[in-house]
């Protein structure tokens, strides 16, 4: 699906100084942040990934040897970042059509983010193709051959964004659902922020959540009712933590605010687990599919899907309800219409035997009095 001559660009050549160690070896989960820098390039679709070393490359070669990369030095990595911008260019120019740039410290780029900037670069032939999150431009960047020549001959003054702001006329910008196109590691509390994320990657953050209500184009209603249920569930998982279970919070709430993505679509529970996984958040599927049908036996237990079952059925609109007044309305509609009302009375028995074992565990009188309250 993907051209082998648009390629990939990993620039690892800097000093590290703000940091205070060298970030390309920093540990990421269980790789090391350069690693995880090439697999996000690898898992989008980018199949020659090069990477340019500068500073301490003799400690780089062997973890990249292991890698399916290419390595490109640059000797004058001490002038700066554009010195190995333009040994990238110089390397790559006479077989590529463009390269997507990545700089070796902004490593957790989504393979959703990454096909995405590549289709509309292959849909528009721009000359640069910027991802965006909540507004804001972050890597990497398409960047044509239409740019080649420019930063080949550059003096480096402004450095590779003054180059590629002579082709304003010419780029475009791909929305993402994607906070790490915006984060990179300077300095150890960006490390530890971005360490945060990563461990939590397969759960949209809040922001996240909104980009994707935003990407869908859900509307105003779905965004107001999400919040609502959002704000139930993380009441309901408060409590229940509370009385020793280990609930999720953050997937409750994405799940919340998810769960009708894809409202209006035919089977939209499914639908929107299809969504979420393919923009990355395999996680939250499960209980974006079950928000609407539940099946739970008198075993189960308690969990984040069950959760977000009871708390959807707790709101009608952007109101919170009771489990009687939620149902009233569907019971009456479609009392003459066995097959609709055998599922309708299905869901309201399942949200009250829901809300009865919350109510046994956190030992209190009324769980919907105090969701109301």
């Amino acid at each position: 699906m993907y051209s082998s001559r648009i390629i990939g660009l990993i620039v690892a050549a800097g000093y590290s100084s703000r940091m205070g160690t060298f970030k390309p070896l920093m540990p990421l989960g269980e790789k090391k942040v350069i690693e995880t820098a090439v697999d996000s390039l690898r898992l989008g679709g980018i199949n020659d990934i090069r990477v340019i070393v500068g500073y301490r490359a003799a400690e780089l070669y062997p973890v990249l040897e292991r890698l399916p990369v290419s390595i490109i030095e640059n000797p004058n990595y001490a002038s700066g970042m554009f010195s190995s911008i333009v040994a990238g260019v110089r390397a790559l120019a006479a077989e590529a059509e463009a390269f997507m740039m990545l700089p070796g410290d902004t490593p957790l780029i989504r393979s959703s983010s990454i096909k995405e900037l590549i289709k509309k670069y292959r849909q528009t032939g721009a000359a640069v193709v910027y991802p965006t999150f909540n507004g804001q431009r972050g890597h990497p960047p398409v960047i044509s051959d239409k740019c080649f020549a420019s930063i080949l001959n550059g003096d480096g003054a402004g450095g590779l964004r003054h180059i590629l702001e002579q082709f304003a006329a010419d780029s475009v910008v791909v929305p993402v659902a994607d906070q790490g196109v915006l984060m990179d590691m300077d300095t150890m509390d960006d490390y530890q922020q971005l360490a945060k994320f990563y461990a939590k990657r397969n759960i949209p953050t809040y922001d996240e959540c909104l980009a994707l209500l935003d990407k869908y184009q859900t509307g105003d209603k779905v965004l107001r009712h999400g919040q609502t249920v959002a704000a139930v569930a993380q009441q309901l998982v408060d409590l229940l933590n509370g009385a020793g279970l280990k609930l999720n919070s953050e997937l409750v709430v994405a799940g919340g605010l998810l769960h009708d993505l894809a409202k209006g679509k035919p089977n939209h529970p499914r639908r929107g687990g299809r969504l979420v996984t393919s923009n990355g958040f395999s996680a939250l599927a499960g209980i974006v599919a079950a928000h609407m049908d539940l099946e739970l036996t008198a075993e189960q237990a308690i969990d984040e899907a069950a959760v977000l079952f009871l708390a959807d059925k707790l709101v009608q609109g952007d109101r919170r309800v009771s489990l009687n007044e939620r149902f009233n309305l569907p019971l009456a509609k479609f009392s003459e219409n066995p097959e609709i009302l055998a599922a309708v009375l299905r869901r309201q028995q399942t949200a009250e035997i829901i809300r009865d074992r919350i109510t046994g565990l956190v030992g209190i009188g009324s769980l919907e009095k105090l969701v109301l309250r």
